[in-house]
């Protein structure tokens, strides 16, 4: 039996290290902003690609009891609109560029800027799709600015948290420490820990928006959804051909 060269065993083990560097830029990174019309940051009084909202109320708690799978299927009803920042407000996320304010209507009024966000608390559903097939970890980052905060938390209420996660069965997580915030400065989140709350296949993120002055509301955020899936088939497809090519190489 012959043993393999040393020129055979860099080979081998640079076909390894290939491998292990291809799995490292595998990660899946997924990319959320509100206010996006066409692929790209819109203006005020246009549609938002993807973000929905359900019902609203002008002030106040949107639901005297703790949010259900009800109230996370009614946020797909209506798509949310970019509207222009007030003047208090963070012009813009240093997290996220792209983003615009989002409302849930404009806010007209003689003396006032135009077309700003219009009264509300409401719950915003943001979909989005993981390709990955076999996850080892997850983790989210996020920038927020709201007019009032996410959440009750601050005021009171049935729902004190500001952010939700639904995976493709069903479940939801709640993101405890996305909460609160204002509208004056961006507020940001990093590298949380999501592994377990998202699923290959369809996911949705769901912000509350609550207002507290009735007064103008809005919306600001950017987020980063970065998926790292499982040793892929091609270091199983290395090994094994580095096992064939022993084989091969001592008969």
């Amino acid at each position: 039996m012959r043993l393999a060269s040393r020129t055979e065993m860099a080979v081998i083990g640079g076909c390894l290290v290939s491998a292990l560097a291809g799995q490292a830029l595998a990660v899946e990174t997924i990319t959320l902003r509100s206010g996006q019309v066409g692929g790209l940051p819109g203006s005020a009084t246009q549609l938002d690609d993807i973000v929905t909202f359900g019902a609203t109320v002008p002030t106040g708690p949107l639901s005297a009891n703790p949010f259900t799978a009800a109230d996370f299927n009614a946020s797909s009803a209506n798509p949310a609109v970019v509207v222009n920042p007030y003047f208090v407000w963070a012009p813009s996320l240093t997290f996220d560029p792209q983003a615009r304010w989002i409302g849930t209507g404009l806010y007209n009024e003689p003396g006032l800027p135009p077309d700003l966000g219009a009264p509300s608390s409401a719950l915003y559903r943001v979909p989005f799709t993981v390709s990955t097939a076999t996850i080892t970890s997850a983790s989210l980052s996020i920038a927020w600015a709201c007019d009032d905060a996410l959440g009750d938390q601050i005021w009171g209420g049935a729902n004190p948290f500001g952010a939700y996660l639904r995976d493709s069965f069903g479940n939801v997580t709640i993101l405890t420490p996305v909460t609160a915030g204002s509208f004056a400065t961006e507020t940001i989140v990093t590298n949380l820990n999501i592994t377990g709350a998202i699923t290959t296949g369809a996911n949705e993120l769901f912000l509350y928006q609550r207002d507290q002055g009735s007064g103008i509301s809005g919306l600001i955020f950017g987020a980063e959804v970065r998926v790292v899936p499982a040793p892929g088939a091609s270091l199983m497809a290395v090994a094994a051909w580095a096992v064939s090519f022993r084989r091969r190489r001592n008969p």
